[in-house]
């Protein structure tokens, strides 16, 4: 913990993945953060704070230029696509939107996980955490018999005005019991059989299959760790994937999302496909760059990456990662969400 504690301190500096963990959990070790669960904006040093003294200004260097992250490789050539693994900017300019105003900080690629079929796709962004810093909220009909001290469903007020995206969470409560916590408060206690996607008060993202740890100011557990220290859990590999939800008869078309974490701590990668099975998401994130992985929420409507874009005054959503998914344009800043969700706001 003390190793994960000093890297954090370094911002972008390598944030190394853990070193074992157990084969039948799932999430990506956390690095220390402050014991306090203030919001991640609480955490940003306010344009009055003095400057930091000369030491710890050295252990907190500049982040690199604004670039994309290596171009990933197509873990399947035989399908592969041009342009597949190219990451280009993410946001239209034209239309406003938050994540194409300033220096890139988010974007997008495509892979094709499947050895056959070039129709299952895993459709990616990378967020760059250097530049962007991501919250969690609980959705209204999460638990709603236990009271937190946030507006349930909305992104909290005082990060709008830095609004770029949102992405969902997991599964209902009531589907697995996967741990809930936030704005300091359990909803639901964590699972010992679980991957931990957790939130740190600098607003970066951990995941690890090890238990929460207390400094995390929140964190949404789902099925086993899809991938962990860059390797895919044995399940998989196995061909065994009914720990992450398998695929079911009467279901034609089924979407799955993901996230993964670079070893470096700095790109997060959101994934998302239709009819790309849990290990052929896990596939996409070892190809994108990521290190540690964990499914997210699953089903058509529950899936989704939305941008933000200001309109005659109104934030609302403007555009999605990929064609077809549900969204309401006054989503996440005007009416809540019934599902918990991750949100993602510009560093200042």
């Amino acid at each position: 913990m003390a190793r994960w504690a000093a890297l954090l301190l370094l911002g972008c500096a390598p944030a190394r993945a853990p070193e074992s963990a157990p084969a039948a959990s799932s999430s990506s070790a956390p690095p220390a953060a402050p014991s306090a669960a203030p919001s991640p904006s609480a955490a940003r040093p306010s344009p009055e704070s003095p400057a930091p003294p000369p030491a710890e200004a050295e252990r907190k260097p500049a982040c690199p230029s604004a670039a994309p992250p290596p171009a990933a490789t197509p873990p399947e050539p035989r399908t592969a696509q041009p342009g597949d693994g190219v990451w280009t900017p993410l946001g239209d300019a034209a239309a406003h939107e938050r994540a194409a105003l300033g220096e890139p900080v988010l974007y997008r690629t495509t892979l094709r996980p499947h050895p056959q079929s070039r129709f299952v796709s895993v459709s990616l962004a990378a967020l760059d955490l250097c530049r962007l810093s991501v919250g969690y909220v609980p959705g209204k009909e999460d638990v709603p018999k236990i009271s937190v001290p946030i507006e349930r469903g909305l992104v909290p007020e005082a990060e709008r005005a830095a609004l770029v995206a949102v992405f969902n969470g997991g599964y209902k409560p009531e589907h697995g019991k996967f741990g809930m916590f936030a704005a300091g408060t359990s909803l639901v206690p964590p699972r010992e059989m679980a991957c931990t996607v957790g939130v740190t008060s600098q607003g970066r993202v951990t995941i690890s299959s090890q238990p929460p740890a207390p400094e995390l100011v929140a964190y949404r557990q789902t099925p086993r760790c899809l991938l962990e220290n860059g390797e895919l859990h044995p399940n998989l590999v196995a061909g065994n994937e009914k720990p992450w939800g398998g695929r079911a008869k009467d279901v034609v078309t089924r979407r799955r999302s993901a996230l993964g974490i670079d070893a470096s701590g700095r790109w997060l990668f959101f994934a998302t496909g239709e009819e790309a099975s849990p290990q052929k998401l896990a596939k996409a994130l070892l190809s994108a760059g990521a290190v540690a992985g964990a499914q997210l929420d699953i089903n058509w409507y529950w899936t989704r990456f939305l941008l933000f874009a200001e309109r005659d005054g109104r934030l609302l959503v403007s555009s999605t990662l990929m064609p077809g998914m549900e969204f309401q344009r006054s989503g996440y800043v005007e009416r809540p969400s019934e599902r918990d969700f991750f949100y993602v706001t510009r560093r200042p």
